[in-house]
């Protein structure tokens, strides 16, 4: 008996302004790991 193991769309980039970055099957992120837990500057609320 065999797990299958959850993946992404192949393809997808990093959603980061100007981040060209190829996500991998395996990272269910929005964000590439440079970028992640990061909002763009252009996201943030102004306070």
């Amino acid at each position: 008996m065999s797990v299958k193991i959850r993946t992404s769309r192949k393809g997808r980039k990093c959603r980061h302004p100007h981040c060209k970055q190829i996500l991998s099957i395996y990272n269910h992120e929005v964000f590439c790991h440079v970028h992640h837990g990061q909002l763009p500057q252009e996201l943030r609320s102004k306070a």
